[in-house]
């Protein structure tokens, strides 16, 4: 019997799903494989059980499954590997050496995580294409593993000699390259970016490697389930990148390279600073932008996967606000190297003649079948054969038009059309550019001027190219053409109707979208410079750097905004949803940049700069207009003013003023809300509205730009990655590149400081308002009780008004039967009231004045009453919920105390005074011992985990090293 049979049938008999039943049968249907993974402890206590044997609190770690069946958080883990050289004494004379991977392994429990216990596989690669693997293991109570020592036995990859002729220490005779040209003060790369010497980065970067060891991956097979950090030397990651064919080991490597938190020099045995003209510190970014061109490795033919490659344009940028410079004004050809990399990629590829060229979805191949003849002939001839299916296939954009595509069409055996993915690629790059800061979290000019070109470039070329010709479809019937005049007896005719006619291959859309998008990444500031009479500060007039980009955002909402309005009258005309929906992204990247950029330029100028007051794109009626507009855009335009707005009207209250209420959250609310319950709006609109609500009043509306990262798109990975992670993608643990971009800073993100302090005050207000000691005037006590009141109304699935007129049938809401909207509502509803909305709580308290004119007059009559019916009504059904209720905070109180198991046993670890090592040195290098959990500081919320850790565990000397804390300075005879 299949063992899912035997699962199922027992969970029938059961009638449900208890842990201990899922935990068996996980076991079960995992087989003998993972059986020893699968063995851990099943451990589900209250916090008042005490175990048998201590008699103290039950805190043993909860070992695989119930890691993943009941986490608090997710696992982390720090593993670090170091290459020694060991000299072992044979008995004689003579003594020889072995060369030993020394590894050692800490998981990291944060405040309220866990950690796994069980076992883990360590892969180790080694040099001359040796390769092993060991099982090693991780202990639930977070201290430090030795896993011991691991022979290498393969050959260095490189020689100390070799690397002292690279760095120019040493004569060499068949030097390619060399430092001579880095010398004479001319850079040893090409206007390219090509080395003049003809190396490869991986080549460069294998000249600091002089250990057998290429690199070691910790769970190759992702059983972990957790995020392990891996410190080697660069040289092991560009290994790892170039050679794994695991596409989640090249990303791991990417991302490592870009945070590393030291030079190369100082992980490399010898302290060379210069390979062949390079300096070391450049070799990483060297690497990432040989796999961002598509560059193949040494051994192979094939360049990286388009997928991976795009995360290398982001390691890009991620390395560049690491290593950048101090000031957007810095000069220097080493300042801006990862920037000058990505404009060098995209220039190359997707530019001609300075003009962007729209993008192209497919490509096609032509199968040749002399090159299968050949291939084979080659592969009977000796070892210098190649594979006939690397020549076998030629792309025909490859080929120089004229006389070589047809001469390869003609001697085509088949003609297949395949996806280009390299439209990923592109957008990754638009977003990386747009995402470079120096270190004062200020945007380069050259990244404006390149998004300036890139925006009008592509309005050149979409106005050109809306309409292109079909290359799929002109190649393909030429193929059948000449096929035809070859063999006489098949009908040419039968086979052209037999060719599909694909969609259009071109598309500027995307590439529109992607910019528009990313200008929301930018923190171009005006110029500021020092007033020699007065030694102030002082703004440069003129215009602002972002007043050029402004205008091209505004003229492509103008331009998107009309091409919606022709379509919905042809919609009308002939009654179909037919259309350019493929535009509609275009629209709504637009108007959020619009507003961005609005708002960013109100945030950072001055009266001396040059910025219009009376403009229309920083008014609320602006976005407003575009969502009630008839006839109803698409949900995608709407949800993006809708947005747009809600920036707008939070930004207004930025600043405290006295006197002066901060209504503009309150009014963005009500306005969002009547759109909610109005009968035009679409179920998605409506919930994507109720999210924009939450947005607004939890600070992520302006940061995350909800609409524009995920609107729109078919790639649910990327979207998410971009809303949840920021335009850079997910940190290894060492970054602060792309947490830059995502902490919301007065210097970094102006715009979104803007909003979220107005956004600040109107939750105050709103959760304030009422209160005994507040001051908030009646009308707008009245006015925050009407809205908390209709919104309680639509969250039990009523309309928002009650009748005027008694009703006897039912009378349902947009929530009576939309659990996800209404979910999304009583959250909000939690949010801003915790514990009751004051606002509603004092108009009740105002009911001897019920029947009065100022009662009616100040609109208190809307606002939703109880009486004692309903008290006593509410009372009965709270007591008989009252027992899933304590279920509910039972379960609450259990996955709090597993998070906190492990703080509890290190208290009573440290009580005992108890050491689970006999060796002296392991006790204090840490090793076998329990660990503190760490601190969540804000280097560990904002992604860099690694660092968090790294910096707690050395300021409690808990790092494995020695504690200094005294420096005695030892001067000898001859020093002064």
């Amino acid at each position: 019997v299949p063992p899912f049979v035997v699962c199922v049938n027992e969970i029938l008999s059961k009638k449900g799903l208890t842990h201990t039943l899922f935990t068996r049968a996980l076991q079960n249907m995992s087989g003998r494989y993972r059986e020893s993974l699968l063995a851990g402890t099943l451990v589900d206590v209250e916090r008042n059980a005490e175990d048998p044997r201590s008699k103290r609190a039950f805190v043993d770690p909860e070992g695989f499954p119930n890691s993943f069946v009941r986490a608090a958080s997710t696992m982390y883990c720090r593993v670090g590997v170091q290459v020694e050289t060991h000299t072992r004494d044979t008995g004689g004379s003579a003594s020889s050496k072995s060369t030993q991977c020394q590894m050692y392994a800490e998981p990291v429990i944060p405040e309220g995580g866990i950690a796994f216990s069980g076992p883990i596989t360590v892969r180790v690669v080694e040099n001359e294409g040796q390769f092993r693997e060991y099982e090693k293991d991780l202990i639930g109570d977070g201290s430090r593993r030795d896993w011991g020592s691991m022979a290498l036995h393969a050959k260095p990859v490189s020689t100390p000699q070799a690397q002292a002729q690279a760095s120019g220490s040493l004569e060499s005779k068949s030097s390619k390259g060399g430092s001579s040209d880095r010398k004479m003060g001319t850079s040893i790369f090409s206007e390219t970016n090509f080395h003049q010497g003809g190396y490869q980065a991986i080549e460069l970067v294998r000249l600091t490697n002089l250990t057998p060891l290429l690199w070691c991956r910790v769970d190759p097979n992702d059983l972990y389930g957790g995020r392990i950090a891996i410190t080697q030397p660069d040289a092991m990651f560009s290994e790892q990148l170039f050679y794994d064919g695991d596409a989640g080991a090249q990303v791991d490597a990417i991302r490592a390279l870009a945070e590393r938190p030291l030079t190369l020099a100082l992980q490399s045995s010898m302290r060379v600073t210069v390979i062949h003209g390079v300096n070391v510190s450049e070799l990483p970014v060297r690497v990432l932008g040989d796999c961002l061109r598509g560059s193949p490795a040494l051994t192979s033919c094939l360049p990286h996967t388009p997928c991976v490659r795009q995360h290398a344009a982001l390691a890009i940028a991620q390395w560049q606000n690491n290593k950048g410079p101090p000031s957007r004004n810095a000069v220097g050809a080493d300042s801006w190297l990862g920037l000058d990399l990505l404009k060098t990629y995209f220039q190359e590829r997707f530019c001609s003649n300075s003009i962007v060229m729209p993008v192209k979805f497919s490509r096609v191949v032509v199968k040749n079948s002399e090159a299968e003849g050949r291939g084979a002939s080659n592969a009977e001839g000796g070892a210098n054969a190649k594979s006939s299916g690397d020549d076998a296939y030629d792309y025909l954009d490859a080929l120089d038009e004229g006389e070589d595509r047809d001469l390869a069409l003609s001697r085509a055996e088949d003609v297949e059309t395949e996806e280009d993915e390299e439209y990923r690629v592109r957008s990754a790059c638009i977003s990386a550019i747009s995402s470079i800061r120096a270190q004062d979290g200020q945007t380069p000019e050259a990244v404006t001027k390149f998004m300036e070109a890139v925006l009008e470039g592509e309005d050149a070329a979409m106005k050109g190219n809306i309409v292109c010709p079909d290359d799929e479809l002109k190649a393909e019937r030429e193929f059948q053409q000449l096929k035809a005049s070859k063999e006489t007896e098949v009908d040419f005719l039968d086979e052209l109707e037999r060719i599909p006619t694909p969609s259009l291959s071109f598309n500027s859309g995307m590439l529109v979208a992607d910019t528009l998008l990313a200008l929301c990444n930018l923190s171009s500031w005006p110029t500021v410079y020092t007033d020699p009479a007065t030694g102030r500060k002082i703004q440069a007039s003129g215009k602002h750097p972002v007043t050029k980009l402004l205008e091209l955002a505004q003229l492509w909402v103008d331009w998107g905004l009309y091409r919606e309005k022709i379509r919905s009258e042809g919609e009308w005309e002939t009654t179909t949803i037919l259309g350019g929906n493929c535009q509609d992204i275009v629209t709504a990247c637009a108007i959020i940049a619009l507003a961005n950029l609005a708002i960013f330029r109100q945030c950072t100028a001055t009266k001396s700069s040059e910025v219009p007051g009376d403009e229309e794109v920083v008014k609320a009626e602006y976005y407003t207009n575009i969502v009630d507009s008839k006839p109803l855009r698409n949900d995608l335009t709407r949800a993006a003013a809708a947005q747009a707005m809600t920036c707008i009207c939070c930004a207004a209250d930025r600043f405290e003023v006295e006197g002066k209420n901060a209504v503009g959250l309150l009014s963005a609310l009500e306005y969002l809300l009547d759109k909610i319950v109005d009968e035009d709006t679409t179920p998605p609109l409506r919930q994507t509205l109720s999210l924009i609500m939450m947005d607004a009043c939890t600070g992520k509306v302006a940061s995350m730009q909800r609409v524009g990262a995920i609107g729109g798109r078919n790639d649910l990975y990327t979207s998410a990655s971009r809303f949840f992670c920021g335009p850079l993608g997910a940190s290894h643990g060492n970054d602060k590149g792309s947490a830059m971009l995502t902490t919301v800073q007065s210097a970094s993100s102006p715009a979104a400081t803007a909003v979220n302090d107005g956004a600040r005050r109107g939750v105050r207000l709103l959760n304030r308002a009422g209160h005994p000691k507040d001051s908030t005037s009646r009308e707008l006590v009245v006015r925050v009780a009407q809205f908390a009141t209709r919104l309680w109304r639509v969250i039990n699935g009523e309309p928002p008004e009650p009748p005027a007129y008694p009703t006897f049938g039912p009378m349902n809401g947009v929530c009576a039967y939309d659990g996800a909207l209404r979910c999304s509502m009583l959250s909000l509803w939690q949010w801003l009231w915790p514990k009751g909305c004051f606002a509603a709580l004092q108009v009740q308290s105002w009911r001897s004045k019920e029947h009065t004119p100022e009662y009616k007059a100040l609109g208190a009559h809307r606002v939703m009453k109880i009486s004692e019916e309903e008290k006593a009504a509410a009372l009965a059904e709270e007591n008989s919920l009252a027992e899933i209720a304590r279920l509910v905070h039972m379960e609450i109180d259990r996955q709090a105390w597993r998070g906190e198991m492990a703080v509890k046993s290190y208290k009573m670890y440290k009580a005992s005074g108890a050491s689970n090592s006999a060796d002296a040195a392991a006790t204090e290098q840490g090793i076998n011992i329990p660990l503190p959990p760490i601190q969540r500081d804000a280097a560990f919320k904002s992604g860099g985990w690694v660092a968090s850790h790294a910096q707690q565990r050395r300021s409690l000397a808990l790092d494995g090293g020695t504690a200094v804390t005294k420096l005695r300075l030892k001067v000898g005879g001859g020093a002064k």
